[in-house]
């Protein structure tokens, strides 16, 4: 295969958005997400205002169509081989979609107080003040 397909942009500041994208690149067997951060890729958003990139995560199709958030979702499930019927399926089941956006508003409403990171010291290892 060429190189990858589809093209995930994410906060690399968002401990949610690094955490999930580490997830998805260790399920992407097949390579066919490359994974950017938003500000170091915000040349393919062209398009979304400067002031609202960092918002939510953006999928970038082969076909240069970039989604935003919620409506990112089917853009990803539809990467992988399995999921692209699924992907279809999510986009035209406006009672999906409104599970996947109240899902994402959900985790965003969290996203600087919830930290995900898989290389945080124990708390064994931490210090106390």
């Amino acid at each position: 295969m060429a190189g990858p397909s589809y093209v995930l942009l994410y906060d690399r500041d968002c401990g949610i958005c690094s955490a999930l994208s580490r997830w998805i690149r260790a399920v992407d067997v097949r390579r066919r997400i490359r994974f950017e951060s938003i500000q170091s890729g915000r040349g393919l958003l062209k398009g979304i205002p400067e002031d609202r990139m960092l918002d939510a995560w953006h999928m970038v199709a082969p076909d240069g169509q970039v989604t935003t958030g919620g409506d990112a979702v089917p853009t990803l499930v539809g990467a992988f081989p399995i999921g692209a019927g699924f992907g279809r399926l999510l986009r035209g089941s406006s009672g999906l979609m409104r599970q996947v956006h109240r899902l994402y508003a959900f985790l965003t409403r969290f996203r600087d107080r919830l930290v995900c990171r898989l290389d945080a010291a124990p708390l064994s290892a931490r210090s106390s003040p």
